[in-house]
């Protein structure tokens, strides 16, 4: 199918020496990225009811960018280019309308006219990047080119792609580039920071260092940002990843350190004990199973009458509770790396620990060794489940990208404390007022894209048979 209608007829009688030439270039889509001087000022018009002449349902927000997703410039050359015609093109942009798509086509057509003969692929890309933000920035009204290919999309999800592809852009350029840590001063690459939720950022190791220092000494209830005018939070999942070796107090749930004999004290109740099954420390004695621990209870129990003393008591109740323990796990098996029990409900032997990540043999209960060619294939299926399953909507206050929790559109953002909307991404300051017949729906199921699906159903059969 042609991309653009053809003014000029059929085309004209070409030499085969000149048809050798134009055949070396045949088709190509390219990602052309606008050139942004600092940063542009974004603003859009957004709208919470369904009565749009409803002036409380209007809203007006404004932030600023760096980077714009790119526009896409589709040619395909017919055999008359370049001596007689141009090419043939489309031009999809997702962040203008097709008025404005429309006028940058026929700039483009007017480039030909003044170059004829020439290849100009290479001038349309120049000035796609160096002009077409300040060409289209005074047009309003005018024609609709076929070339112009536009999709049909409501303000806010424009606005909410602005946003996320800006995050992602300046996240790269971050870790592309150097910067100083300001506990150290020292440079380093952006892949060596860790960046707070305050979008305060510190070195690995420094950050490190401090929250080890917080654990160790029992004040990590003051674990904070370490900028003296910044209260921001530092999460258990950061403070996991920072250490390795944390672990929290079976008695109080404080953070502790885990020595290299899988043991710790916590520094607020002083209980030492064994990180593997969570009881009282004992050295040089293995951890007792399940089923060693009913036993030594059976027996307590059988010393102890059911008018007792509250000790007595508190061990029946503890032998109900490890009783009703051992019923619930019936049938399931430990992974060998973490002791975490895991159930089969059907499929293969071959199980992957939610706990750990590693992967074993339910049969024999053994780790399973991985080639490095499957390790690759299993990364890169779960590197495009994991954002088909878990879509985040991005905070209007710190840009935090949050999950929905099931289909409900009200979200807490835990980075600032802040409830919004997943639909219009607005601060909700009542439920009752956001939420209704007038505003936006506080339930709706996430849509489902066939073409997503039929990538992934495809992309595991091409990995199946790379491993055959």
């Amino acid at each position: 199918m042609m991309l653009r209608a053809r003014r000029e007829g059929e085309e004209p009688q070409v030499p085969d020496e000149q048809l050798r030439c134009n055949e070396q270039l045949r088709h190509d889509e390219i990602h052309v990225h606008c050139e942004i001087p600092d940063s542009i000022i974004v603003s859009a018009e957004l709208f919470q009811g369904v009565d749009d002449n409803d002036l409380k349902s209007r809203s007006f927000t404004t932030f600023s960018v760096q980077h714009l997703p790119p526009m896409s410039l589709t040619c395909l050359m017919p055999l008359s280019y370049p001596s007689h015609h141009p090419p043939y093109f489309t031009l999809s942009v997702q962040w203008l309308d097709s008025v404005k798509i429309s006028s940058l086509c026929h700039m483009l057509d007017s480039i030909w006219e003044q170059q004829p003969g020439q290849e100009i692929v290479y001038e349309w890309v120049q000035w796609l990047q160096s002009y077409a933000l300040s060409h289209v920035s005074d047009i309003m009204m005018g024609p609709v080119d076929v070339r112009a290919v536009g999709k049909i999309a409501s303000v806010e999800s424009v606005v909410q792609c602005l946003i996320s592809y800006n995050e992602e852009q300046r996240h790269e350029s971050f870790l592309s580039g150097l910067h100083d840590c300001m506990i150290c001063f020292s440079e380093h690459p952006g892949n060596d920071f860790i960046k707070l939720p305050c979008l305060h950022y510190y070195c690995r190791k420094c950050m490190e260092t401090y929250s080890r220092m917080h654990v160790k000494e029992g004040t990590v209830m003051d674990l904070f940002c370490p900028y003296d005018k910044c209260q921001g939070i530092i999460p258990p999942n950061l403070l996991k990843r920072l250490l390795a070796d944390v672990t929290y107090c079976p008695r109080c749930e404080t953070a502790c350190l885990e020595d290299e004999e899988n043991n710790a004290q916590c520094s607020k109740c002083f209980f030492s004990f064994c990180t593997l099954c969570r009881e009282r420390r004992h050295i040089g004695d293995r951890c007792m199973t399940l089923e060693e621990k009913l036993l030594s209870l059976q027996v307590a129990k059988n010393r102890v009458k059911m008018r007792s003393s509250s000790r007595g008591n508190k061990q029946i109740d503890l032998f109900n509770q490890l009783v009703s323990i051992k019923e619930a796990l019936r049938g399931t098996v430990q992974c060998p790396h973490c002791k975490t029990y895991a159930s089969r409900v059907s499929g293969c032997s071959h199980m992957h620990c939610g706990n750990c990540g590693n992967e074993f043999c339910y049969d024999c209960g053994k780790p399973e060794q991985k080639s490095v060619k499957q390790t690759g294939v299993i990364k890169l299926i779960q590197k495009e489940v994991t954002p088909l399953r878990f879509r985040s909507y991005p905070c209007p206050g710190c840009h935090q990208q949050n999950p929905k929790v099931e289909n409900n559109n009200h979200i807490f953002c835990w980075v600032c404390q802040v409830h919004y909307c997943a639909l219009c991404l607005k601060v909700v300051r009542k439920s009752s007022e956001h939420y209704g017949p007038r505003g936006c729906k506080q339930h709706t199921a996430e849509p489902q894209d066939p073409h997503r699906e039929r990538s992934m159903t495809d992309l595991i059969q091409k990995s199946i048979d790379d491993l055959r």
